[in-house]
């Protein structure tokens, strides 16, 4: 069967509802675009799992400032070849205006990103109809799930997300869905939000691929020169280096960072956006570490930022 491209919601949802009803299961992959090897992963698990596999490629602005929202690096005619390649059954590719109708201006969005430290209920997930910007079915992300880690500094990026695959979720009601557990926050959220809302559908978590240099598969790793690609490894030997001293028997958390940091902050033009050790279930910063943990770093090289996450149990 050739793969579909479809761009109308009211379409999609109509060719996912046809195939559910002649017994087939759906894997679904949601994606930003600037496809790689560990989205191709992903669509490999998918495709392993289910009869049929969809993708969605949107750009979400909700989950971007506005000078990285631009910059994004993206080829639409490169990820239908990748995506044809892995076996891949449907794209979804919607415009900003399928997807946010009553959005009436690009700028909305960023916009919405001033209300990022209002106040949030605790454990449960709120549903806004619609906000002041226009964004529908906005889903506000309870503050235990939030407030850790990058949601310390932007909780509107995991507002983003929910609301995007919530979106996208009720279009497509696929069976699983697959994402990378590098975001692992965005993971955990996921994962409760369709637990709360989808809870016939099973989100699937897959460990991070990275490429041989050991550097995690990101689409802004594009962006990235030969020195500043050797920058973001030395981050990563960081990490390795903290998990060497866990292996070797520390369980201080704070000595364990402060050995970590050592190594980052001696390289020229990175700055630490975050980093902690968490616990993996909770996702709350340890002081002792005993069970399963994660090492975490955010950061900037020369403006563009990357994540790198090691779980150690």
């Amino acid at each position: 069967m050739p793969m579909k491209v479809i761009k109308s919601a009211l379409e999609t949802s109509t060719y996912v509802a046809n195939m559910r009803a002649s017994g087939q299961k759906i894997g679904f992959v949601p994606t930003l675009g600037g496809l790689h090897k560990g989205h191709q992963l992903l669509m490999q698990r998918a495709r392993e799992e289910n009869d049929v596999v969809v993708i969605s490629i949107f750009l979400n602005p909700m989950q971007f400032r506005k000078k990285q929202f631009i910059e994004y690096p993206s080829d639409f005619e490169q990820d239908k070849t990748i995506a044809r390649k892995t076996d891949v059954d449907l794209i979804f590719h919607p415009s900003i205006d399928e997807m946010f109708p009553f959005v009436k201006r690009i700028d909305d969005f960023f916009r919405f990103q001033n209300d990022e430290f209002r106040m949030r209920d605790n454990k449960r997930f709120v549903v806004e109809p619609k906000d002041k910007n226009g964004i529908d079915n906005l889903i506000r992300v309870p503050s235990t799930l939030v407030e850790q880690l990058d949601g310390k500094l932007h909780p509107w990026c995991f507002d983003g997300s929910a609301t995007i695959v919530y979106k996208l979720f009720q279009i497509l009601q696929p069976n699983r869905a697959y994402f990378g557990e590098k975001d692992i926050q965005q993971l955990a959220i996921l994962w409760k939000m369709a637990e709360t809302y989808f809870p016939s559908l099973k989100v699937v978590g897959v460990p991070a691929l990275r490429e041989a240099d050991g550097l995690a598969f990101s689409s802004r790793n594009a962006l990235l020169s030969d020195e500043q690609r050797q920058i973001a490894l030395n981050v990563h030997s960081a990490l390795r280096h903290g998990e060497r001293l866990i292996r070797r028997g520390e369980f201080e958390a704070f000595l364990v960072l402060s050995a970590i940091k050592e190594i980052i902050k001696v390289q020229s033009f990175v700055n630490i956006d975050y980093i902690d050790i968490v616990d993996k279930k909770s996702l709350k910063p340890v002081s002792q570490i005993s069970g399963g943990i994660i090492l975490y770093v955010a950061f900037f090289i020369n403006g563009i930022r990357l994540i790198d996450t090691l779980i150690v149990d």
